[in-house]
């Protein structure tokens, strides 16, 4: 995987990240963002990256690499964006999606913090590489089907 693309699936990941962890913080959308943060970042990226010609999945290993190194920046994103909007929703209006994490985002110390969200990048490095993965397969898959279409 050269820079270019490196770069691109970065800045990429980290703009999905921050905008998942700004609608985490609403009622009954933040499990969805949750979700959607977790599994569908690196779909996302790689299929943007190919429909804009910077990046051509070519081996399973480029799908299983780009999706972890989408999941684990879009975690970094999340995190600081979901802990700054609650933390100022909490001190201003008193308002608390989940009490617990509430808690534990004013009351810990930032060590603990970041180990937090260290291990859950892992994690979601984790499921966007199954999901680049499975992302990789189903690109192959629709292109084998429209060429045996274009041949027929």
């Amino acid at each position: 995987m050269n820079r270019e693309i490196f770069k691109s699936i970065t800045i990429l990941s980290l703009l999905a990240g921050a905008v998942f962890g700004l609608l985490s913080a609403i009622p009954y959308i933040g499990g969805i963002a949750l979700f959607g943060y977790m599994f569908f970042t690196a779909p996302v990226v790689l299929v943007l990256l190919i429909m804009a010609g910077k990046a051509d999945l070519t081996t399973p290993k480029d799908s299983i690499i780009s999706g972890a190194v989408s999941g684990f920046f879009s975690n970094i994103t999340f995190s600081f964006a979901y802990a700054v909007i609650v933390a100022i929703l909490f001190l201003t209006i008193k308002y608390s999606s989940n009490y617990f994490l509430t808690a534990m985002i004013i009351n810990s110390p930032v060590w603990l913090f970041i180990t937090v969200v260290v291990f859950v990048g892992v994690l979601s490095a984790t499921t966007n590489a199954f999901s680049g993965f499975m992302t990789y397969y189903i690109i192959n898959f629709i292109r084998d089907l429209c060429e045996k279409k274009s041949q027929s």
